[in-house]
């Protein structure tokens, strides 16, 4: 076999496991005013993000069983960025492809109360500005569907925010 397949065929292998396995997302802290706030989001959510004002889109999952732990990310897809990545020479990235790659984003805070739902992302690198950002979120439950609106702001001189929407809906037990 060739030295410069090996690589690629290692590549594919580790993409597929990712792909097929069910990554285990990292713990949110959950309140609730009630238990009742709290009892309103008890299952597995997943749905999606957009922002006009990035171009971006996303996957959102959250899961909450009971207590005060859930857990949840959220997976970024920079604008345009859906295709498939090939290595432009060899079998290296460039910098523009890595700056296309999807990246997980985590949920750190999560609050329920009266039906309405607030929470923080984890700060993590806009891939637009090469800056750190901070996202917060709100939505309203009505039964099984959360739709809300989402804040990016960044934490440089400019302090330039960006706004979204998302919705989730709860998967069928």
């Amino acid at each position: 076999m060739k030295r410069s397949l090996i690589p690629r065929i290692l590549f594919a292998a580790g993409l597929t496991a990712a792909c097929s396995s069910q990554p285990v997302p990292p713990s949110v802290q959950v309140e609730g005013a009630k238990k009742s706030d709290l009892k309103a989001l008890v299952g597995r959510w997943t749905g999606d993000y957009s922002s006009q004002d990035t171009g971006r889109t996303g996957s959102i999952v959250f899961e909450f069983k009971s207590g005060t732990l859930g857990a949840g990310d959220v997976l970024m897809w920079p604008k345009g960025s859906k295709e498939p990545i090939k290595p432009a020479h060899g079998n290296d990235l460039s910098e523009e492809q890595i700056r296309a790659l999807p990246q997980v984003l985590n949920i750190s805070f999560v609050s329920s109360q009266r039906g309405i739902l607030t929470g923080t992302m984890d700060p993590y690198i806009d891939p637009d500005c090469q800056c750190e950002v901070r996202t917060t979120f709100a939505g309203t439950i009505d039964g099984d569907v959360i739709t809300g609106e989402f804040t990016i702001e960044r934490w440089d001189k400019t302090g330039k925010r960006a706004r979204g929407i998302w919705k989730v809906k709860r998967e069928k037990a």
